[in-house]
């Protein structure tokens, strides 16, 4: 798969740190991610990191799996090559890696 990165973004750090709760844990925020074409089928999340960042991977029926910041939702990246719907998307505890796969046979 090829990587599509925005120029300013990198898959190594994040542009904001999470909130945290009273009770030390990572505050939840509801986001709304736009950019998929057709219904999304999976979306996965990366280890939190000790800045509070993490990342985030949808699987998509439109075959372009995005990566996202997770505390805001922007947009960082889309993995294309596929040619038919993604299934499943995952990725590394540190999100420098990830896997598709593909109603196309391939991976």
């Amino acid at each position: 798969m090829e990587r599509k990165f925005g120029a300013n973004s990198d898959l190594t750090r994040s542009s904001r740190s999470g909130s945290m709760t009273s009770n030390g844990r990572p505050k939840q925020n509801a986001l709304t991610c736009s950019g998929h074409t057709r219904p999304v089928v999976e979306v996965h999340f990366s280890q939190l990191r000790m800045d509070g960042s993490y990342f985030l991977i949808s699987a998509c029926k439109d075959g372009i799996p995005i990566i996202r910041n997770g505390i805001s939702g922007d947009w960082l990246g889309s993995l294309e090559g596929h040619k038919g719907a993604v299934w499943s998307a995952k990725l590394s505890d540190d999100a420098t890696l990830a896997v598709t796969g593909s109603a196309d046979f391939t991976v």
